[in-house]
C-alpha cells in the first residue's frame, strides 16, 4: 500500500504554496519512491513537449527521497546522469519512479524513470545522493507537514 511522504509549503518541487512550484505529491511502498503528475502547457520547451530540465527536476527530487526509506537521514544529489529515450508529450500523466541501490554511511546509489501509464520510459537516470548531517536533516524535517496519513521518516 502507497503512502504519502512529507512535504513543504516552500519546495520547488512538492510545495504546496509555491506559484511557480509543481505541487507534487511523493508517494511510497517502502521500497520505491513514485509520483504522478501532469505536466502543465508552460512546462513545454517544443510546441507540446516537456522540457528536459522540468524532466529532471521531479526526477531529482524524486531519486532524493529514496535513499531516506533506507536510512535515518535527507540527501542531497551530488551526481545525476540523465538518459533522455523520448520526448515526454505535455497533458499526459507520468509516473516518476525512483528507488536506492545501496545506501552506506556516506554516499547512496539511486535510480529512477519516467514512464506512462502504458509503461512507455521515456527517461532513466541514475545518481549518486550524499546523506546529509543529523542536524541538518532535522532542520529540514522540522519544515515538513506531515499530513495525517503521511509516513514519518524521522519521528515527526
Amino acid at each position: 500500500m502507497e503512502r504519502a511522504l512529507p512535504h513543504t509549503t516552500w519546495c520547488y518541487v512538492c510545495g504546496e504554496d509555491n506559484p511557480m512550484g509543481h505541487k507534487v505529491i511523493f508517494k511510497t511502498d517502502g521500497e520505491i519512491v513514485r509520483v504522478r503528475h501532469t505536466p502543465e502547457v508552460h512546462r513545454q520547451s517544443y510546441k507540446g513537449i516537456v522540457h528536459g530540465g522540468v524532466l529532471c527536476t521531479i526526477l531529482d527530487e524524486t531519486m532524493g527521497w529514496a535513499p531516506s526509506l533506507k536510512s535515518n537521514r535527507m540527501f542531497v544529489t551530488g551526481e545525476l546522469t540523465t538518459r533522455f529515450l523520448k520526448p515526454f508529450p505535455i497533458g499526459k500523466e507520468m509516473i516518476v519512479e525512483a528507488w536506492p541501490v545501496r545506501v552506506a554511511r556516506r554516499l547512496a546509489l539511486v535510480e529512477g524513470k519516467i514512464r506512462d501509464e502504458e509503461g512507455t520510459v521515456y527517461v532513466t537516470a541514475k545518481g549518486k545522493f550524499l546523506p546529509m548531517s543529523a542536524e541538518a536533516t532535522t532542520a529540514v524535517d522540522r519544515e515538513l507537514i506531515y499530513a495525517p496519513a503521511t509516513i514519518s521518516l524521522f519521528g515527526a
